[in-house]
């Protein structure tokens, strides 16, 4: 069974055998969508998620042991698509 949100209530489509929910936010294939349609909530999600992947590589990006170039494929591979997730969107 599929779970179907709605953020707005623009009109009724009328779904055999499925109730659509209405819900104030919900996110989808990576973006925030609220019913207020602004995207101030999705930038700082991302932000957060962004500072939080940081914050967990920050002790081993920080060290000498590792290279420069292996701390720029760490930045490139797996900071910025947590931040670039989704924003295209």
């Amino acid at each position: 069974m599929y779970r179907i949100q709605s953020c707005f209530r623009l009109f009724q489509t009328p779904l055999p055998g499925e109730k659509v929910e209405h819900v104030k936010e919900f996110v989808y294939l990576g973006s925030l969508f609220t019913n207020d349609g602004k995207h101030d909530r999705d930038i700082e999600r991302k932000v957060n998620a962004g500072n939080n992947v940081n914050g967990a590589l920050l002790a081993n990006m920080n060290t000498k042991s590792v290279s420069r170039p292996a701390r720029l494929a760490i930045h490139n591979g797996v900071l910025m698509p947590t931040l670039v997730y989704g924003s295209e969107s």
